[in-house]
């Protein structure tokens, strides 16, 4: 497919700042990567120069594979192409004893996070079941995304967990720095804090760099945008994609007015608007206009489809929420029996995950097969985790979370009460659990209470961490190591005690060998220096961190928030659960606050479907058992009449839709 005129201007436009509003389905990723073929080849610019960032390392893998099938790998040489977290960790790599810490500095994913601050709250004598970590983390995380330097954020007080929050906080910092650990707020905080404190690393990436482009700019927040621009320095090459009618993580820190405020800040800046929709319908496209263009402040634009159809946009109303999950679940059934759609090209999109649970229901009560999105990824199984806690304790000792997973796992005998009294022990000399374990190898008398056979346990733990921290720094190849250290560790007779099927163990310990080779094609990736088992579990960390996006060949009927829906596609979309409280979310309208990114996220919502959209709402939905009335969503009467059909349910209609499909299926069976 050729470039149109929007997007040939984009792609040719190198020098001074650029920015590209990319409408839903413009074809953005082509833009980009075009651009930089472009840049490449045909302006003679070295890759070494260009920095190409965006938000997922799946984004980064799809930008990075089509590069390649554009451009010659060596002309590829040097560029960056990442998000912006990993660029503060290659950042870190090479600057971060200037900080204060260790060249060997542990990355914490939010699993370690929960477990620092439950530990924490204990040390305040507060229930961890009470004020969950997850809640305190979030107003942290948004306190340092939104503040700038963690020493200056400020946190919400007006509440409870702000309050705890705001008490932990500085416990939190100080504690991670004495565990020579960071967590994924400071991989953008601490390499700002690096170019703005020491102006010869800036100077160095100055020197270095010259054209930058950021992808889904929307989705950038104020700390991010103050890294990128202490990292470009005096250079105004810089190109921002995005498209502010689809900015839906405010929650997140995402400010909005960066892409708005753009042109202002760079008013020689050329603007090139995407506007032709490759995706939708042009009903589906009318439809998702009518309602994007009742948001204030947004940059006027309205998309266009070449994609004629006669199928327009349904909106309808049903009894209550299981009438609502029949009626989706009936057409998606006739669908797949008429064999118009495939179950992976299906969609159910809704504001929260609680929606899911009746059409779950209606789905499984129909034997259509589902997937919810979201669930256990390839990080989250047990042996894999158990396995990477291994290898973190290995390479940094002082990793007391990774050695309370994996002390007694393969059993050794070391119950709670024993880990208890180490921990108190630790705690009141305020040392690493491993100095402990030193202790009490090298003194028969010191801490008496712990069993000579539980002593014999330690000693054999200690020894087997200390021969692969030797053997991960002395061999020329990572992977063998690892494979060995498995094998050592017992993990295979270990889960043949706890499996009863052999094709459950066979399952478990072929993920274990999955990682080996995670590691072995970690090894074999180009790069200026031999990698060790830190720059690997940087890596990990990161990929662990990314949201968990749908498998490519999974066959089942998808479904999944409206959130997590950005930047798929499906043939066949249903939107439902559009009532007032919903979608605007309930605290949006107590709160008293703008609407407008309520209204973007059903805007995304609307523009995922390539050939059919249905919107679906309840007129009465059970809240704790009780019936109560709902009305529809305010967006619903800001939409087309031109595109959209409404048709208001009774369940006289349901029966007759029913009885519709049963007649539909014995002409199927006859012919």
């Amino acid at each position: 497919m050729k470039l149109n005129p929007a997007q040939m201007e984009a792609v040719h436009t190198v020098e001074g700042p650029l920015l590209v509003f990319a409408g839903a389905g413009s074809g953005k990723t082509r833009v980009i990567t075009n651009r930089i073929a472009h840049m490449i080849q045909d302006k003679d610019i070295s890759a070494s120069k260009i920095v190409a960032l965006s938000f997922t390392n799946k984004s980064s893998a799809e930008m990075a594979d089509r590069l390649r099938k554009m451009v010659p790998r060596e002309k590829l040489k040097g560029i960056i192409l990442s998000t912006f977290h990993s660029l503060g960790l290659r950042i870190l790599k090479d600057h971060i004893t200037k900080l204060g810490y260790h060249e060997t500095f542990l990355l914490f994913n939010g699993g370690d996070q929960e477990s620092f601050v439950s530990e924490l709250l204990k040390i305040k004598k507060i229930d961890p079941k009470k004020v969950p970590p997850k809640e305190i983390l979030r107003r942290i995380s948004y306190a340092k995304n939104t503040m700038g330097l963690s020493k200056n954020a400020s946190l919400e007080v007006s509440e409870e967990f702000g309050l705890i929050a705001q008490e932990l906080f500085p416990m939190y910092e100080e504690g991670l720095k004495e565990k020579n650990a960071i967590d994924f707020d400071d991989l953008i905080l601490l390499p700002k804090k690096l170019l703005s404190e020491f102006p010869e690393v800036a100077e160095s990436y100055h020197k270095k760099y010259k054209y930058f482009l950021v992808d889904e700019f929307q989705d950038t927040n104020q700390l991010q945008y103050e890294f990128l621009s202490l990292f470009r320095g005096a250079s105004d090459n810089l190109c921002v994609v995005g498209d502010d009618d689809q900015s839906i993580y405010a929650f997140r820190g995402s400010n909005v007015e960066l892409i708005l405020n753009f042109e202002r800040e760079f008013p020689h800046a050329k603007t090139v608007r995407l506007l032709e929709n490759y995706r939708s319908t042009t009903p589906i496209i009318v439809a998702a206009n009518s309602l994007i263009k009742n948001n204030k402040g947004r940059k006027e634009k309205e998309l266009f489809s070449r994609i004629y159809s006669n199928e327009n946009v349904e909106y309808y109303e049903t009894a209550d929420e299981r009438e609502e999950a029949i009626f989706v679940a009936s057409r998606i059934q006739s669908v797949m029996i008429k064999n118009e759609f495939q179950g992976n090209e299906i969609a159910i999109l809704f504001r929260t995950n609680f929606q899911s649970r009746p059409f779950e229901e209606e789905l499984r009560n129909r034997s259509i097969p589902y997937k919810v999105v979201g669930g256990y990824n390839f990080f989250d199984r047990k042996e894999v985790r158990d396995c990477i806690s291994y290898l973190r304790y290995v390479a940094n000792p002082k990793d007391d979370y990774s050695l309370l997973r994996i002390l007694n796992y393969p059993k050794r005998g070391i119950g709670p009460t024993t880990i208890n009294k180490l921990q108190e022990e630790a705690y009141s000399k305020n040392v690493s659990l491993f100095e402990i374990f030193h202790k009490i190898i090298e003194n028969v008398d010191y801490l008496t209470e712990v069993k000579t056979k539980v002593r014999q346990e330690i000693y054999h733990f200690v020894e087997l961490v200390e021969t692969f921290k030797k053997k991960f720094a002395l061999s020329p190849k990572l992977a063998p190591v690892l494979k060995e250290m498995i094998t050592q560790i017992g993990f295979e007779r270990e889960i043949s005690l706890e499996e009863s099927e052999e094709k459950v163990i066979k399952a478990r310990i072929y993920n274990l060998s999955e990682l080996v080779n995670m590691l072995s094609y970690f090894e074999s990736e180009e790069r200026e220096s031999k990698p060790s088992i830190f720059d690997f579990l940087q890596r990990l960390a990161l990929l662990m961190e990314d949201d968990p996006k749908e498998e490519e060949k999974d066959r089942r009927v998808q479904l999944l928030t409206m959130h997590q829906s950005k930047g798929l596609e499906y043939d066949l979309v249903f939107l439902v659960g559009l009532e007032e409280g919903i979608l605007p979310n309930s605290r949006v309208i107590e709160e008293g606050e703008v609407v407008d990114e309520e209204r973007r996220l059903l805007y995304v919502g609307m523009t995922r479907p390539r050939r059919k959209l249905y919107l679906t709402a309840a007129r009465t939905r059970r809240k704790f058992g009780e019936q109560i009335e709902s009305a529809p969503s305010r967006f619903i009467e800001e939409l087309s009449r031109d595109v959209v059909l409404f048709f208001p349910m009774e369940t006289k209609d349901r029966e007759a839709e029913t009885q519709n499909f049963l007649e539909e299926l014995e002409k199927l069976k006859v012919g």
